[in-house]
């Protein structure tokens, strides 16, 4: 860690990494809390967050198009200043419409980040011919990325506890000042830019959609991941109200419940070494981003099923740790397989396939929870994620086979 925090292109990645995860989660707390103080019910709630997912799925591709044409530190300087803007727009808002406005807006930064930053990160790398850094700095990221939620968090509760505006005001400067530090960034390599001049956008995009489609490992991994976004939305979305409603959490505890999750996951991201180290080298890359995560399958079943809220603590937190493993390992395997001229594209046709599952998940766990139960759509999406691991598995052992 003491190495990478030296290393000018490490420290520029994972500390940009962190400011945005601190400056954008101060109203991670007061979020549902601000919007029905403004009058929004859970519909509405509901409605506004879908706006955001559609608007990422469809700005995913044109963002990323426009990284990899007009450079990557320029789109991820323009995200930041897009997010604070919606910031903005939440702080001085009232209305549903104006909400939706906000959340759009939000997309956009978000879409303009997204592949922006770590197709940065990789070609600065193989500048200095230090590919072989990725690996070890993408593990370090979730640690960052989780410190920078976890003090975004009790600040932006503490602030909360005056005036539930001020998180969002606050997260306006915050990511403001980021913005104007991402100014200095330099892109200090050379890099094959494709012309949006000259090729167009359609034909641009085209291209570089159809190239990851054609590359079936990278089709294979992006779409495992979209089917495990499907499955854990049950438990992003109703963890707090689980653990409310039946084990009576305060707030505070659930303050702490969320520092627990940020630790199980940074701690799987650190074991995803191990298991790269050990199941890789014997069972192909592939097999070892998939095969962990029955654990995490496992450990949502034994969770919605046990009563004892020690048990249920437990095996969330478990699935937490399996989560931590894949993150690390899909953007080394993914960032491996691209090409610097389409990299940002093709990064952000990867959260597209994100997005579209956590969008799917989102209405999905939605309905069985309020036809059934919070418990039933998290055995659903157990078992679910079982069944998409046994296919997958299949899948590589009969290509394996095959050739």
């Amino acid at each position: 860690m003491k190495k990478l925090m030296f290393h000018p292109i490490a420290a520029v990645y994972l500390g940009f990494n962190a400011l945005i995860k601190f400056a954008s989660s101060f109203f991670m707390v007061t979020y549902v809390l601000f919007l029905s103080e403004k009058g929004m019910d859970l519909l509405q709630i509901n409605l506004i967050n879908t706006c955001y997912m559609i608007a990422v799925i469809l700005a995913e591709l044109p963002t990323g198009s426009f990284a990899d044409s007009f450079g990557r530190h320029r789109s991820f300087s323009l995200s930041f200043f897009l997010m604070a803007l919606s910031t903005f727009i939440y702080f001085v808002s009232g209305s549903f419409m104006l909400f939706v406005l906000a959340e759009v807006v939000a997309a956009l930064g978000h879409t303009f980040f997204s592949g922006s930053i770590e197709a940065w990160l990789v070609d600065s790398l193989k500048a200095r011919g230090e590919e072989y850094r990725q690996a070890e700095i993408f593990r370090h990221e979730t640690a960052f990325h989780s410190f920078g939620i976890i003090a975004g968090v009790m600040f932006g509760a503490y602030l909360g506890k005056f005036n539930l505006a001020w998180p969002w005001l606050a997260s306006t400067i915050a990511m403001f000042i980021v913005g104007c530090l991402s100014l200095f960034i330099k892109e200090n390599y050379v890099t094959d830019r494709q012309s949006l001049k000259e090729n167009g956008l359609g034909k641009q995009l085209s291209e570089a959609f159809q190239s990851g489609l054609k590359n079936r490992d990278l089709l294979f991994i992006m779409l495992f991941g979209a089917c495990l976004t499907f499955a854990i939305q049950a438990l992003n979305m109703q963890w707090t109200l689980l653990f409310q409603k039946e084990y009576n959490f305060s707030t505070p505890q659930l303050g702490l419940l969320f520092i627990g999750i940020s630790f199980s996951i940074i701690l799987g991201a650190q074991f995803s070494k191990v298991i790269s180290q050990r199941l890789g080298q014997r069972l192909g890359e592939k097999t070892a981003i998939i095969l962990p995560q029955i654990g995490t399958a496992l450990a949502i079943v034994i969770a919605a099923q046990a009563s004892l809220r020690f048990l249920v603590i437990s095996f969330f937190l478990v699935h937490e740790f399996g989560r931590g493993i894949i993150k690390p390992l899909q953007q080394n395997f993914i960032n491996k397989r691209l090409a610097s001229k389409n990299r940002a594209t093709l990064l952000s046709l990867d959260s597209m396939f994100t997005q579209s599952g956590a969008l799917l998940g989102l209405v999905a766990s939605g309905f069985i929870a309020k036809m059934l139960s919070i418990r039933s759509a998290w055995l659903y999406s157990g078992l679910f994620l079982l069944l998409v691991i046994f296919l997958f598995v299949i899948s590589v052992r009969f290509k394996k086979h095959s050739s």
